[in-house]
């Protein structure tokens, strides 16, 4: 348990000692602290600090009323330290109570923010209060259980400085006989270690017959320095007069120690921090997202581009192991074992990997996984860089897609073309070596007709594959332009879905047309049917699976046909992210009309844009 204020040597030390009850309130008087002894005999538990337990509540009611008393009275005469005899504490009595010394706790800046008890329980009844100014500051039980402690120095000096006593610790701490501690010759071992400075503040303060605190180095055998924290009490005699001190100390090498080697810790981390705080600037107009991470994958920063590239920010980030953010459906297993393995051999990563932004988009990137070691070699986190490379995918599968067309126009043009215009030849030359007979020359005219017929099929295909070729979407004229079979209406508003019929049997009486309400039963339809000429109309906004859970799963298909979105949405996002899905030719938007029918046969488009149609009636 940690003591809530300000920790001053004094008070360091009883605590460490552990000697006195030691408990503090807020102003309200709410138990924010109590030490171990107070834990043990008063029966205080940890648990009381989250149910902000009320220390006059504690209290018997003469208690209470004195314990109030006590407070106005620290407040009233200038946080003067006061004295209260409380009978017991909770369900804890003691047959002479407890002497408690109470002194208010300030802040420089807000004034009086709580209050420190520090008592002692009494073995014989106390007719009055202790005059903390008035009489020995410390009671006869307390000096008793200081001189008995092993762990602290006692000496006590009279009004000229000189030791008159010194308990057995100082003996055994400094391998020191009876001589060399009484009278002065204590003093030689602050003097021989202490910086000129530190031992005169010293002196000052035994001269200034008031209690005090102080950390100063002295010498033992064999020239060791120790560290000890040295606290006065001023003995006061019968009569009101200052008759000496009561001086105690307690080795605090360990904390001076630590205390020096955090300040080199705490000038190294200022010096860290400018670093970082540049690295934050760097990092912070980098198009590259950059994560760090701590020793077991949990992200502990990132910077704006990650959200940019994938969706998610610092603020929802922090926390999560790396790879909760980079897996998705379709990312592979191998790619997230290996995100989970870099932790355990310390290795470097560099993977190109289909992610998933936030929305649910499917993501490409090219991923960097780094461990960070400090300057003592000592293993403290991941450095990890995450680069867009969607552009750079997709113009891949485009190349790969471009390769394969190129290869079926390397076809036709040297078997399917090439095959029926040598028949023609072969047929024009037999027509000059044959009699002139019109029988013969008819069915050589079929011969011919039927070659041209095929060859003119063959252009046709040829140049739509040119037109896929070198163009980044499919050719509308292609698509759109072709018999078809049927025409199929996905809408889960059947208002919308007859007025479309009436509409589409206006233009096209004899196409049939099919109706689905449903995402699943439309999947089910076109995957039972794959050889049928369609068009396709679908609405983006269903109540159970959308519209783009049926491009998903139509876009599985092995040659999926062309299809129209048919929406309400005037949203940009939409029309923009329409534009992922190779085979959606037109974004129209709601009603559907004659005009709009009519333009689908005409519109031909060959750059790589989806065509928004947004007709209005006139």
């Amino acid at each position: 348990m940690r003591y809530p204020y300000s920790l001053d040597s004094t008070l360091s030390v009883l605590i460490q000692a552990n000697f006195q009850f030691i408990i503090s309130t807020d102003i309200l008087g709410n138990i924010n602290y109590f030490n171990d002894k107070s834990a043990q005999q008063l029966k205080l538990n940890p648990v009381h600090q989250q149910h902000n337990l009320k220390l006059p509540n504690l209290l018997c009611e003469p208690d209470r009323i004195l314990y109030r008393k006590i407070l106005l009275k620290c407040m009233e005469q200038n946080a003067m330290p006061q004295t209260i005899n409380i009978e017991s504490i909770g369900e804890v009595k003691f047959q002479h109570g407890i002497q408690f010394i109470v002194s208010l706790i300030e802040d420089e800046s807000s004034g009086p923010i709580g209050f420190l008890f520090i008592g002692q329980e009494l073995t014989k009844p106390v007719d009055h209060p202790v005059d903390l100014n008035k009489k020995d500051a410390l009671p006869y039980e307390d000096l008793k259980i200081l001189l008995g402690n092993k762990q602290i120095m006692v000496w006590m000096i009279d009004q000229n400085q000189f030791c008159k006593y010194a308990n057995d610790t100082i003996y055994s701490r400094f391998k020191s006989s009876h001589l060399q501690e009484l009278e002065k010759a204590y003093l030689n071992r602050f003097r021989l270690s202490a910086n000129p400075d530190t031992y005169q503040a010293f002196l000052n303060c035994l001269n200034d017959q008031k209690e005090f605190s102080i950390e100063i180095s002295a010498k033992t055998t064999g020239d060791q320095k120790i560290w000890l924290q040295i606290i006065g009490i001023p003995r006061i005699d019968n009569h009101g007069f200052f008759d000496g001190f009561l001086l105690y100390g307690t080795d605090i090498s360990v904390i001076h120690d630590a205390a020096n080697s955090l300040k080199k810790q705490t000038d190294l981390i200022s010096i860290l921090n400018k670093e970082y705080t540049k690295f934050k600037k760097i990092a912070s107009i980098s198009n590259q997202g950059i994560i760090i991470t701590d020793t077991i994958n949990h992200i502990t920063w990132m910077n704006e581009a990650v959200n940019n590239i994938m969706g998610y920010n610092m603020k929802e980030s922090l926390g999560k192991q790396d790879f909760q953010i980079f897996c998705g459906p379709e990312t592979k297993e191998e790619d997230i074992s290996a995100i989970k393995i870099s932790v355990c051999d310390l290795t470097s990563l560099h993977k190109e990997m289909l992610l998933y932004h936030k929305s649910g988009k499917k993501v490409w990137v090219e991923l960097i996984k780094e461990p960070i070691y400090d300057e003592n070699n000592k293993f403290c986190g991941f450095f990890i860089i995450v680069n867009d490379i969607q552009i750079k995918k997709i113009s891949e599968k485009e190349i790969a897609e471009q390769f394969l067309t190129l290869k079926k126009m390397s076809l036709l043009t040297s078997h399917e073309i090439r095959h029926e215009f040598t028949k023609i030849m072969q047929v024009t030359q037999t027509i000059k070596l044959q009699d002139q007979d019109i029988a013969t020359y008819q069915k050589l005219l079929e011969e011919i007709e039927k070659s041209t017929e095929r060859v003119n099929k063959a252009i046709f295909e040829l140049n739509d594959q040119i037109n896929f070729a070198t163009s980044n979407t499919i050719s509308i004229d292609a698509y759109l332009n072709q018999e078809i079979e049927e025409i199929v209406l996905i809408d889960d508003d059947r208002l919308v879905n007859e007025m479309n019929q009436m509409v589409i049997k206006k233009v096209h009486p004899d196409i049939q047309v099919k109706v689905f309400e449903d995402v699943d039963y439309a999947l089910s339809h076109i995957i039972s049917n794959p050889e049928t000429k369609r068009k396709t109309f679908v609405d983006l906004n269903f109540p159970y699976k959308s519209g783009w859970f049926f491009l998903d799963e139509y876009q599985k298909l092995s040659q999926p046909g062309s299809v129209i979105l048919l929406t309400s949405s005037l949203q940009q996002e939409d029309i923009d992210y329409s534009k992922q899905y190779p085979f959606i030719t037109h974004y129209m938007t709601k009603p559907l009309n004659i005009e709009q029918l009519k333009e689908l046969k005409l519109q031909s488009v060959l750059h790589k844009e989806i065509v928004r149609t947004d007709f209005r009636p006139n």
